[in-house]
């Protein structure tokens, strides 16, 4: 036993589990049963050897030989036991102390009750656990529905920044006003509803073009402008007005100090007509857009929007709106076959002549019409005399009837 003691072979090491532990607890008590019961028989064997001994000498020479015998051999029995109870605690100390893995029986039913016990209340602690997973997704819902219905009760929930960036010439106040937020409104709602404020401020200003809302946390809405370009000017005795690149034009009139040193006078004020002459001056080569100085409004009786550009040159070109996209571009081609201060007819077809011919076609027009306008007078004298004859006839045929 010495020897298997010193011995050291590799073993594998672990700690006792509970189930061990309560086996060998139960092991050592079954060994103390056992060692009072052979108490037991041995006090009972020694009670029948006194009783032998009452017996003849023979017979109790004979039962001491074998008294003698058993008791030799019980002695060296309990020898034996007392050893291996004595070793068997020394080992599983030993075993405890090195954490070494021992084999030991298979468990009661009263240990495999408490096992499953055990097994039991674990389980169900389980289960709560996954109660307490599933409750948590709704105590976090909670909680955040009640921070966010205190913030809606703080004054944190009205308050607004609305910054303007890109309006040089629409107004600022006049956006805000027309996209109709109101100072009591949540910063929550001016968000959702920032479409309608947005489409409110487009129609609140001639000079917006498109215009974006984008929100800034915590508390600032940025509104971003983007204006159209001034196409030209439109001129009367005394302002400016300014004709935009989508052919609107602005009611408010601009100063004369703030005027650029070039742009484009427009000397009509049909607003449709105007709008055309954008939109077909837009289609056409910047290089011919920007020689021109003024245009004028000259509609004959075969081309109501005959109209009449100057050139910075001093070139005059007659073109009718509806054709400036097809006829215009081939101004610089002609331009270079004709003298300075020379007259480009377009209306019908497309040729040119210089400033005298152009003075006497003018003075023959107006001598054609000022002829024109004798004729009408004329007729309009003798329908007039026509007519007192004939009311004087009827005068004169009614006084009889009288």
């Amino acid at each position: 036993m010495t020897d298997k003691k010193n011995q050291k072979t590799p073993k594998e090491v672990t700690k006792l589990s509970e189930w061990q532990r309560r086996n060998q607890e139960y092991q050592k008590k079954k060994q103390l049963e056992e060692q009072e019961e052979k108490e037991k028989k041995a006090q009972e064997e020694k009670e029948r050897q006194e009783f032998l001994n009452q017996k003849t000498p023979s017979e109790n020479l004979d039962a001491e030989e074998q008294n003698a015998e058993t008791t030799e051999e019980e002695n060296v029995a309990d020898v034996a036991e007392e050893g291996l109870q004595e070793t068997l605690p020394e080992e599983v100390e030993e075993e405890a102390e090195e954490e070494k893995i021992i084999y030991l029986a298979e468990p009661s039913e009263a240990m495999l009750e408490e096992e499953e016990l055990a097994k039991k209340a674990k389980k169900e602690g389980q289960i709560a656990r996954r109660h307490l997973y599933r409750a948590i997704p709704v105590l976090v819902i909670s909680t955040l529905i009640a921070l966010f219905s205190a913030y809606l009760l703080t004054p944190l929930a009205k308050q607004k920044v609305v910054e303007f960036s890109g309006n040089k010439n629409a107004d600022q106040t006049l956006l805000f006003e027309k996209s109709q937020i109101k100072n009591q409104d949540y910063t929550l709602t001016t968000f959702l509803n920032r479409d309608r404020y947005v489409a409110n401020m487009k129609v609140a200003s001639p000079w917006v073009k498109d215009i974006s809302m984008t929100y800034a946390f915590p508390t600032t809405f940025k509104v971003q402008v983007e204006e159209y370009q001034v196409f030209g000017y439109y001129v009367t005795e005394e302002d400016h007005y300014p004709i935009l690149e989508n052919g609107e034009v602005v009611e408010t009139p601009v100063a004369t100090d703030q005027l650029p040193k070039s742009y484009l006078s427009v000397r009509f004020s049909d607003r449709e007509l105007v709008r055309q002459f954008v939109k077909q001056l837009g289609k056409i080569p910047s290089s011919v857009r920007d020689e021109i100085e003024s245009v004028d409004l000259a509609p004959s009786k075969v081309t109501k929007d005959l109209v009449t550009l100057t050139m910075k040159d001093g070139t005059k070109v007659l073109v009718p709106i509806s054709q400036i996209k097809r006829k215009l571009p081939y101004y610089n081609q002609i331009r270079k076959l004709i003298e300075d201060n020379s007259v480009i007819d377009m209306e019908a077809g497309i040729y040119s002549y210089n400033a005298e011919t152009m003075a006497t076609l003018a003075q023959e027009k107006k001598e054609k019409e000022q002829g024109e306008g004798n004729k009408t007078e004329e007729a309009d004298a003798n329908s007039t005399d026509s007519d007192e004859s004939a009311v004087a006839t009827e005068q004169h045929e009614e006084v009889p009837a009288e």
